[in-house]
């Protein structure tokens, strides 16, 4: 069966107001479409609190639908209220909840009532600089938002810049659909999701754990999958590839995906400012683009600038080294931005969950990650713990041509709504 490649994408016309849909109507109404008549769906979501979506697969489990749901703990969905509006926007019909509110509803809904749907909660976290340790806060590694939905004659890979998130602001985001049977991105996502159920605890069996143990106290250790996936990949703390740390891999074929570009390069994300990784041992996509033969074209284009960061020194040095190119063209536009990917020659694309960010390729295997905990009796205590350091993320290289003629009209509309770095 052949391979057959979708894609939808969406920009806000609505930039500043939430809605209780999450941060796009349209592409929640693209994603139920695409699931409808599924025999049995995985979801892996960094955030999993959306009552619209979750109705619909509870409506899909009663017409016998097997669906298995892989979330973070309830600890990183942040607990600040947020304004929330309806479909009209009107101030009248808007309603002040959390994203915390409507993960703890949802989680407790399918403790109590769902028969047809497992959920299970993967609690690794990552830091590689000392961090409080409290909720909304917490740096859990699942960053990925991938499905997997088995239909009678085909099976559907999906991976989405969009997090399909209650209490989300609005963005413009985009998923990607690959449909087929026997794929390598079937394959691919069938060995992350049997590795992924092995270490998900249930909720029982994590509220267990938690009486005794913090999440930082969940240790991961990698297997070594032989690479002959090709073109789509999930970076994770429990994934090698050929033996070498999944993030590590993955970015050097991503670094050889730009590296073969003969006339232009478009790049898109939230963050781009990779230019010093936390991580000595990984490479820099930045330093990639400040190496390309100056006549090859390249577009830049993010949301966030310094002034929208914690940490902006970074992303002042990447502005300022991307500034020196004279092939190099820099926008933004914010709070908008949240699409991933990359398009090479007008030709072939990259498409991921991932930022370019110091953390997105990092990895490393026995990492010392130091946390302060505020004790029940108010003392404070730095806790060390050894383990592997890697966010979680899906990546497909594809060359298809109505698929990359519609990501580069994406971007050509998102660029001519942006403001350039100057």
């Amino acid at each position: 069966m052949n391979t057959y490649y979708r894609t939808y994408n969406d920009v806000p016309k609505q930039l500043w107001k939430r809605h209780v849909r999450g941060s796009s109507l349209v592409l929640l109404e693209k994603l139920m479409d695409e699931l409808t008549g599924a025999k049995r769906i995985f979801i892996s979501f960094f955030l999993y609190n959306n009552p619209f979506l979750h109705k619909f697969l509870e409506d899909m489990s009663e017409q016998g639908c097997e669906i298995y749901i892989y979330s973070i703990p309830l600890d990183g969905y942040d607990a600040a209220v947020k304004q929330l509006y309806k479909r009209d926007y009107s101030e009248e019909n808007s309603v002040n909840f959390s994203k915390f509110d409507y993960a703890q509803r949802t989680y407790n809904r399918i403790s109590n009532n769902n028969q047809n749907i497992s959920l299970k909660i993967f609690p690794h976290t990552y830091i590689w600089y000392k961090v409080k340790f409290n909720r909304g806060k917490n740096l859990f590694s699942l960053h990925n938002k991938s499905i997997m939905a088995e239909f009678e004659n085909s099976v559907k890979c999906i991976s989405s810049s969009c997090n399909f998130a209650f209490g989300d602001p609005p963005h413009s985001d985009s998923f990607i659909v690959i449909e087929g049977k026997n794929t390598d991105a079937e394959k691919m996502f069938k060995k992350y999701f049997s590795i992924l159920d092995k270490l998900s605890y249930s909720i029982n069996e994590y509220i267990d754990f938690r009486k005794t143990y913090y999440d930082f106290d969940y240790i991961v250790n990698p297997v070594n999958l032989e690479d002959t996936y090709s073109l789509d990949y999930f970076t994770a703390p429990f994934i090698k590839y050929n033996g070498i740390g999944s993030n590590h891999y993955v970015q050097e074929q991503i670094i050889k995906f730009i590296k073969s570009a003969q006339n232009q390069i478009y790049i898109c994300a939230q963050h781009i400012n990779d230019i010093e990784s936390f991580d000595e041992n990984a490479a820099s996509i930045v330093q990639c683009l400040i190496d390309m033969d100056k006549n090859v074209v390249i577009k830049v284009l993010k949301q966030t600038r310094p002034e929208n960061q914690k940490q902006g020194d970074r992303t002042v040095s990447t502005e300022e080294a991307l500034k020196k190119c004279s092939n190099v063209s820099q926008k933004y536009w914010t709070p908008t931005i949240h699409d991933k990917f990359i398009i090479v020659d007008d030709k072939k694309m990259l498409f991921t969950t991932a930022n370019f960010t110091p953390t997105a390729f990092a990895w490393e295997e026995n990492h010392l990650m130091s946390y302060e905990v505020v004790r029940k009796d108010g003392r404070k205590e730095t806790v060390k713990r050894r383990n592997t350091f890697s966010e979680v993320n899906s990546f497909h290289f594809i060359e298809d041509k109505n698929l990359v003629e519609k990501y580069i009209k994406h971007f050509e509309n998102l660029w001519n709504k942006s403001a350039f770095i100057e």
